[in-house]
């Protein structure tokens, strides 16, 4: 910033310090920094955060249908309380997530409270995704803000009914269920199994579907810790089933192989069909 003013200086002598005159170096200095910035951004570090969003499936609830633009939001989303719209995450500075910075971001998806205040209904996981590491929150603010295409769409506003609507109200619900803690990997286990844990608790948010929730539709576990983590659970008429090694319910008698043939094709398992 001080390499623009210093020129201006030079050229027109006192006229900078005029406030419109100075308001426009400071806004070219700062238009020049944010490109210095984007042009910074480790490839590597985008194509980790496309990977990290596709674990976290950020796609099936931030787009709206097949035919609609991908990330731009306005899916409608069933709840207990009413239906809740999801939020257009895109780039783009008005409707998206074009002005949010890193802590902003951060702050939305681990925290669940947008940059404006707003704090954010728990069908985004964030109880889930406070899990997520620096690097990896770092690796998806990279992603989105360099990869994902603008769309200058306003998803439809959530309305839910009183007394729901109260958004205040989430802040006694986050200090009663929220667990602001991040990942810390188990010293008994060994790095693969700490992957997979990390994976299943934070970014994939298995437990948001797969755990039973409470009075207050709260996730009543989140990690191994608690037996009913992962164990199955209804959600919105579908049950979502048991993850757990129970080799009558659970995936006890499941392979690894078989796991990740089931994942790998969406659902279908060679000995029998899973999901309808």
């Amino acid at each position: 910033m001080v390499l623009i003013i210093m020129p201006l200086e030079m050229t027109f002598g006192g006229v900078l310090n005029r406030p419109a005159v100075r308001a426009v170096a400071f806004a070219g200095a700062a238009l020049l920094s944010g490109l210095a910035m984007a042009q910074q951004v480790d490839p590597a570090e985008i194509s980790r955060g496309a990977y990290l969003a596709r674990v976290g499936d950020c796609i099936a609830c931030h787009t709206a249908g097949p035919e609609s633009p991908p990330f731009a939001g306005g899916l409608p989303i069933n709840s207990p309380f009413g239906i809740i719209y999801s939020t257009n995450i895109t780039p783009d500075p008005t409707n998206g997530i074009g002005a949010y910075t890193l802590a902003d971001f951060s702050r939305a998806v681990r925290y669940g409270v947008a940059k404006d205040g707003r704090r954010l209904y728990p069908a985004m996981p964030y109880a889930s995704f406070t899990y997520t590491t620096d690097d990896d929150i770092r690796a998806l603010y990279a992603y989105f803000m360099n990869k994902v295409a603008p769309v200058n769409h306003k998803p439809p506003e959530t309305k839910l009914p009183f007394p729901f609507n109260i958004r205040l109200s989430l802040f006694f619900w986050d200090a009663a269920f929220v667990k602001r803690v991040r990942y810390k990997p188990r010293v008994d286990r060994d790095a693969q199994w700490n992957r997979g844990a990390y994976l299943v608790q934070s970014l994939g948010h298995c437990g948001a579907c797969h755990t039973p929730r409470g009075l207050a539709f709260q996730e009543t576990a989140y990690t191994e810790s608690s037996p009913r983590y992962l164990s199955g659970a209804v959600v919105d008429n579908w049950y979502a089933a048991n993850l757990t090694g129970d080799p009558a319910s659970g995936l006890g008698r499941w392979s690894e192989a078989d796991i990740a043939a089931f994942l790998h094709d969406r659902g279908h398992r060679k000995q029998h069909p899973i999901f309808a």
